[in-house]
């Protein structure tokens, strides 16, 4: 019998749902009129000062904002990586803890930002924020020993059976996760520092990249699905 084939990008399908997203919401920016492109962006990106002055309603564009992106460039960016690190994270927790997780860093990445602007006017977009807490939980399992990322052939990740993680205690005496989360720490802190080395064109919100990847890191455990039931089994 032949090989079975196994497909290129074989991605989860929440992960794959919220690249299709955000494809389809960037062609309408792009290519949209321009009167509802404006309108998307004045609704739903997130703007440190309005939030600090009005509140209320405008708390949702904390989370909205990851759907919006400044350019084609910084869409494909942000898919990669989300492809790259949301996919071992989705099969981990599952798709509604994934999602929710998602939104939560976003949410965290926004908290960061506006604590350090609070009267900031520019208009914060991109998914970078919700992207950033999938790479702070893969610190959390991916570098734990025998650990792999992720299986392509299901949805389930060849860790199952175990479902280690490394605890925030016994972090620090985890090499490889603690080279992880300083190059990640200090990758972000140059970007924010010069964005045009990276090819921006203005400036990156490093601050929420920051704000996101602590939450997810923090967090970790509150989202692991089936890391609680086998410590529940113990």
């Amino acid at each position: 019998m032949p090989a079975a084939r196994e497909p290129i990008f074989n991605l989860p399908k929440a992960t794959k749902s919220l690249i299709v997203a955000l494809a389809a919401i960037q062609f309408v920016v792009a290519y949209g009129p321009a009167e509802f492109s404006q309108w998307l962006l004045t609704t739903f990106a997130f703007v440190p000062a309005r939030v600090t002055l009005e509140g209320g309603a405008e708390y949702f564009t904390m989370v909205t904002y990851t759907m919006l992106h400044g350019d084609w460039t910084h869409l494909v960016v942000n898919i990669f990586a989300l492809a790259a690190f949301g996919t071992p994270v989705e099969r981990r927790f599952g798709a509604a803890r994934y999602l929710l997780f998602l939104a939560a860093s976003a949410g965290a990445g926004a908290l960061f930002f506006l604590a350090l602007h609070p009267y900031e006017i520019a208009p914060v977009v991109g998914a970078s924020g919700a992207i950033s807490g999938t790479m702070g939980a893969i610190v959390r399992f991916a570098f734990t020993p025998g650990a792999r990322l992720a299986d392509a052939r299901g949805t389930q990740a060849p860790y199952d059976k175990g479902r280690s993680s490394t605890s925030l205690s016994q972090l620090a005496l985890n090499r490889q996760a603690m080279f992880f989360l300083i190059a990640w720490l200090a990758a972000n802190l140059l970007l924010g520092a010069f964005p045009r080395a990276a090819g921006a064109s203005s400036a990156i919100a490093w601050e929420a990249h920051v704000g996101g990847f602590l939450f997810g890191l923090l967090f970790f455990g509150f989202f692991d699905r089936d890391g609680r039931r086998a410590s529940n089994s113990l």
